[in-house]
């Protein structure tokens, strides 16, 4: 689906017909305003109270954080970062015990304020609020691409890595929310 280009109309009404959400990345600010967007935090609100799984990727990593009153600010003085960051991660449900893994990034804005109910679960040196998870709901947030591919890091003009293996602790992660949804 892409609500960006055709709105919300394709998107699934009920949360009965919706086993799990990505809310990928975009080139938007959550503070733009733009229509798709009033449309899809719409859309959204009661999948999130409803208990759909859901999993912000990026843009989709600001959007919660906005939704629920978090804060989106621009850093590094607005420049985009672009590259590959090392980022802990505290012990979660969705991925199991702590781990330190190498995420692609492609960003100038983030998460500055974690929202009320969630809790920072992912940090790196240049970011503080690299991954959120909210504590009772199944929502999580990454400020990395967790789906990034090798074609991805062309598109984005962002230097491949030597071996794509460094590929694969972020897709592991979604393996394991696409699990979560299937339960």
């Amino acid at each position: 689906h892409l609500p960006g280009l055709h709105g919300v109309q394709s998107l699934p009404g009920s949360a009965a017909d919706v086993a799990g959400i990505i809310i990928l990345g975009s080139g938007a600010s959550v503070h733009d305003g733009f229509s798709w967007q009033v449309e899809l935090i719409e859309w959204l609100k009661p999948k999130l109270t409803d208990g759909v799984p859901v999993l912000g990727l990026c843009y989709g990593h600001q959007l919660l954080a906005h939704m629920f009153g978090g804060e989106v600010s621009l850093l590094w003085d607005g420049d985009k970062a672009k590259g590959m960051r090392e980022v802990f991660l505290e012990p979660n449900t969705l991925w199991g015990p702590q781990i330190t893994d190498i995420f692609v990034v492609s960003h100038r804005e983030g998460v500055t304020k974690c929202p009320e109910n969630f809790d920072i679960v992912g940090r790196s040196p240049e970011v503080n609020c690299d991954a959120i998870a909210h504590r009772h709901l199944p929502i999580w947030g990454f400020q990395p691409h967790l789906e990034a591919t090798a074609q991805f890091l062309t598109n984005n003009g962002i230097p491949g890595p030597t071996s794509l293996t460094v590929l694969k602790g972020g897709h592991g992660i979604v393996d394991q929310f696409l699990d979560t949804c299937a339960r």
